[in-house]
């Protein structure tokens, strides 16, 4: 062989082994995980951001493609793509923890069988034969997201649902899917731990809206809360041979005690990327954020927490009753109401309860103020009903205060009522009102 085809051969081969090495660097590489991102086609309260006129910084910066967040009374704040129907993975076993606290007592007895113990993945580290109440295997259900405590859980209470079934675990499993049907749900279920790969690969999707439905569900029970917020990393079990035993496992929420999360549910496979959805509560007002398809571990967590923030940040407390004018009492003044028996009086009117306040989610619209204020004709008394002021926000009524009068204004003496009259009489030749016009003085509280 020649020198010179033995350059460009050399050449050849470098080139490929350096081609390899760059290849194999990239597969090796971990992933890079998404950047925060605000899209003008997330839905903040039923219309896009775009469409409300919001500013970048008035929404969530997060990475997960789908999410939402949904508030105890069910109004949906903050929506991305919550409507697609993907994989959730472990999410299931939120539906898992309903139809079991529906169907059997926290004291009903679990037992792990052979199927439970194997099924792998993520683990509660339980053994076949052991056996424990519901409430214990729930714990084992969300904190550690035991597969093995789903598949215990499905095949004992399974047995209660239909003691004549061969088949108490596809008992489960259609209770699940049923209970979803009843909610209104376009999730469907196959296992009830969510594994989608594999031998357990299956027709199984919910939507961020659905996941959040089941949570909202979830939390009316008290026995669900316990268990989802316990934090707890062990649990009592009694074993196959009658003695009990600790078992120890991972917490999974790390956000737990976090800025209100008083508990949440992961989920992970490789197609459902990371998942979460969490229960919020500061001040006594309880929120639910889901999201799905996050790259990373702690993007999920970061999400999460973002979303929850930006919605108790939006959320204000305002003063019902305000006024640049008070009375003499420094009562915040609302109007002055006509009294008909006088032509040049007016009754001043005030707030029943003059300390009224109301939640407000600032980004869903200004607010707006209307005052009803009664015609009085006659005696007044300090305290009389002199009608409402209601605060709105668009459409929706936010609040409602009763309106007094705040002073005495006596009738006229027949003197008076004869004077009354001739200045009525003067002011219907000049064209001037009978009697003193109403003034509405409160004005609409700013949210800027």
């Amino acid at each position: 062989m020649n020198r010179t085809q033995t350059l460009p051969l050399a050449r050849h081969i470098a080139c490929t082994l350096c081609a390899l090495l760059m290849c194999a660097g990239a597969c090796l590489a971990p992933p890079v995980a998404a950047h925060a991102e605000t899209l003008g086609t997330d839905v903040v309260l039923g219309e896009t951001a775009e469409e409300r006129g919001l500013a970048a910084s008035d929404l969530p910066d997060i990475t997960a493609p789908h999410a939402i967040v949904v508030g105890a009374d069910g109004t949906v704040y903050f929506e991305r793509a919550a409507d697609d129907q993907v994989k959730i993975a472990s999410l299931t076993k939120l539906m898992t923890a309903i139809v079991a606290i529906e169907n059997a007592e926290p004291t009903d007895t679990i037992t792990v069988d052979h199927a439970a113990a194997t099924v792998g993945e993520s683990s509660a580290n339980l053994r076949e034969g052991d056996t424990m109440p519901l409430e214990t295997a729930l714990k084992a259900l969300l904190v550690p997201s035991g597969n093995d405590a789903a598949m215990a859980i499905a095949s004992s209470v399974g047995a209660l649902m239909d003691p004549a079934s061969d088949d108490p675990y596809g008992v489960f499993v259609d209770a699940m899917n049923a209970k979803a049907a009843e909610l209104g749900l376009g999730a469907v279920f196959a296992n009830p731990h969510g594994l989608d790969f594999g031998a357990w690969e299956a027709d199984m999707h919910a939507s961020a809206r659905d996941v959040a439905t089941m949570l909202a569900y979830a939390m009316q029970s008290e026995t669900f809360r316990a268990a989802d917020g316990s934090g707890e990393n062990s649990i009592t079990v009694t074993g196959a041979d009658g003695a009990e035993r600790t078992v120890t496992f991972e917490v999974w929420n790390k956000i737990l005690g976090r800025d209100g999360n008083i508990g949440g549910k992961t989920g992970t496979t490789y197609i459902s990327g990371k998942c979460f959805a969490g229960t919020f509560v500061r001040d006594g007002e309880e929120v639910y954020v889901v999201v799905l398809g996050c790259a990373e571990d702690a993007d999920r967590f970061a999400d999460t927490l973002a979303l929850a923030n930006w919605y108790y940040d939006h959320m204000k407390t305002v003063e019902v009753v305000q006024s640049e004018y008070a009375t003499m009492d420094g009562a915040a003044l609302v109007g002055r109401a006509t009294d008909a028996a006088w032509t040049d009086k007016t009754v001043d009117v005030v707030a029943a309860d003059p300390d009224a306040t109301v939640r407000v989610f600032d980004l869903a619209g200004e607010l707006s103020l209307d005052v009803d204020l009664e015609e009085f004709s006659g005696a007044v008394r300090a305290g009389d009903a002199a009608g409402t002021l209601t605060l709105s926000q668009g459409d929706e009524a936010l609040a409602s205060v009763d309106l007094v009068a705040a002073e005495d204004i006596a009738e006229p003496s027949p003197l008076e009522w004869l004077l009354v009259q001739f200045d009525r009489f003067t002011r219907w030749i000049t064209g001037k009102p009978g009697s003193a016009p109403a003034e509405v003085l409160a004005e609409a509280p700013s949210l800027s």
